[in-house]
């Protein structure tokens, strides 16, 4: 099937005032999950309309045309090629290119990190503060049409200051392109360093600042593979702060999928925290404690759930019945040649869905459910901002893996 691509996206959007958007916690003090929109003592208006914020809890992509107005496009971008001449940049060689595998890093993606972005004394300021103000009132504005409180509050905000948690530069070289991936795994899943963070990955977002792109003949199209199947909850993170690591396909022609997330301090036999994990689904109707329904066995999870063959382990050794376990789906299949290939083909349940990367266009997106990709450049440049909105972690003081205390 020919994938679709993506120019315009019939979501209304107003373009981003000057003017800060006001917060709504009732209590900077609120604890996670405690937080609901019914709770909120103060109001935002809508940056977008509804349909933008329903997308993103579904984990699809969000495409908000002509988000930047063409002057600041210019001076952004006239900001990052001044600041890539006077080799600010970083390569990061996390780009492929041609089949020679060596590397080259005029071609490879180049970034301005969050330092230099925040020296003052570097590059037109100027842009750069008045982009990052613009940002805040975005990060407020998604935190609250979201119900992501989180994201306000804590290390994501005041360790990194205004904007958004992470914010930077990005080159493609001519040739360049990333692989599948998706933007933030569950804490579990990469171990102790996993705890280690203040914050995770929250919101992704990109802002592109190409002039005259024509994805025919330039190529650099971010390529993303949503579920055709719509979710019957919100995706990504429960209040608690667990993230999800899969779904389970509906039951039912029509029906819908379910997030299925992982409790990483499950509690023993005895009540205390056992240092085990167990995937779950969310169950208003269960009785149990917080709405869930646990669908798999208590087990000790490592990073080798991402390696080749996990999500037949986790099918075949940690599921509660035959059923969950034929209806059970990681989020993104450990990486080999093999899942390269198969995930770069549209599939029975997935569907590709390319954004051409157009000056002013800002996406939108899930860190945690959305595996994306880009396409080789050809024989230009990309330019583009980019970056992270992060949310502390939940609290691990009692973790029995790491010797908590």
């Amino acid at each position: 099937m020919t994938p679709q691509r993506i120019l315009l996206v019939s979501l209304a959007c107003s373009i981003l005032s000057s003017q800060p958007v006001n917060a709504f916690l009732s209590s900077p003090s609120q604890s996670r999950g405690q937080t609901s929109n019914s709770q909120h003592k103060l109001y935002a208006e809508k940056l977008f309309s509804q349909g933008v914020y329903d997308t993103i809890g579904e984990g699809r992509i969000a495409v908000i045309p002509n988000f930047l107005p063409q002057e600041d496009i210019i001076k952004l971008r006239n900001d990052a090629t001044n600041l890539h001449q006077g080799s600010k940049f970083s390569t990061d060689a996390l780009a492929s290119y041609g089949s020679s595998g060596k590397f080259d890093p005029s071609k490879d993606r180049a970034v301005l990190k969050l330092q230099q972005w925040k020296d003052q004394g570097s590059g037109d300021w100027t842009i750069r503060e008045r982009f990052g103000n613009r940002m805040k009132n975005l990060r407020e504005d998604l935190a609250y049409n979201l119900d992501r409180p989180q994201m306000l509050l804590g290390d994501s905000v005041n360790k990194y200051g205004a904007g958004s948690t992470e914010i930077s530069y990005t080159r493609f070289g001519p040739g360049a392109f990333l692989k599948r991936h998706v933007d933030e795994h569950h804490e579990e899943l990469k171990g102790k360093a996993g705890w280690s963070k203040p914050t995770r990955r929250s919101m992704s977002w990109l802002i592109y600042l190409n002039d005259d792109w024509d994805a025919n003949q330039h190529g650099g199209c971010l390529r993303c593979f949503e579920r055709k199947t719509l979710p019957v909850s919100k995706t990504g993170a429960r209040g608690s702060g667990d993230l999800q690591i899969g779904w389970l396909k509906a039951t039912t022609a029509g029906g819908r999928e379910e997030p299925v997330f992982m409790d990483a301090q499950h509690s023993g036999t005895d009540g205390a925290n056992s240092g085990l994990c167990a995937l779950y689904i969310e169950d208003p109707t269960s009785g149990a404690e917080g709405g869930r329904q646990y669908i798999s066995k208590s087990f000790h999870s490592h990073p080798t759930l991402y390696i080749g063959g996990s999500e037949l382990l986790v099918q075949n050794t940690l599921m509660n019945s035959k059923d969950l376990a034929q209806r059970f789906r990681l989020i993104e299949q450990p990486k080999s040649a093999v899942t390269d290939f198969l995930q770069s083909q549209e599939s029975i349940e997935e569907r590709i869905l390319d954004v051409e990367p157009t000056g002013g266009t800002l996406v939108l997106f899930d860190s945690v459910t959305l595996p994306h990709a880009v396409l080789p450049t050809t024989t230009r440049e990309r330019w583009a901002t980019s970056g992270w909105m992060h949310e502390d972690q939940q609290p691990v003081e009692t973790h029995p893996h790491f010797g908590m205390s």
